[in-house]
């Protein structure tokens, strides 16, 4: 965006320091002309990528959401047990090792809902 501004910039400088009688026969100003509408074309390709890319990201976040609600409710049981006997006190970074190392285990497959259940009986049996 930044660069699409300066080139937009330059152009309109040229533009202003052209002489009218001579503008169609001004290379630089034709060629920055067509470098300008070039990124901006790019640019426009760009954003639509990025909001599919968003759009993807945002499906997949939604799918594995019960994922991270699982961990979160393992953790949290898991910290409450120092109310037991203050023996069970366990660290966050201690619970995350535990964590990943589920994911590592589980097994990948296709079907992202067949992942998701998946992931979280591997994670529900790891922590335990």
């Amino acid at each position: 965006m930044i660069e699409l501004a300066q080139l937009e910039s330059d152009l309109l400088k040229e533009l202003s320091d052209a002489d009218p009688k001579t503008i169609l026969q001004n290379v630089a100003l034709i060629d920055s002309l067509e470098i300008t509408k070039e990124k901006s074309t790019e640019i426009k390709l760009k954003q639509k990528e990025a909001i599919e890319t968003e759009i993807t990201i945002n499906e997949l976040r939604e799918k594995y959401r019960r994922v991270a609600a699982e961990g979160a409710m393992l953790y949290f049981l898991l910290i409450q047990l120092c109310i037991v006997d203050h023996m069970y006190q366990y660290s966050l970074e201690s619970f995350t090792t535990f964590f990943f190392k589920a994911i590592d285990k589980t097994e990948d497959l296709e079907e992202d809902e067949l992942r998701v259940l998946a992931l979280r009986a591997m994670i529900r049996m790891t922590i335990y």
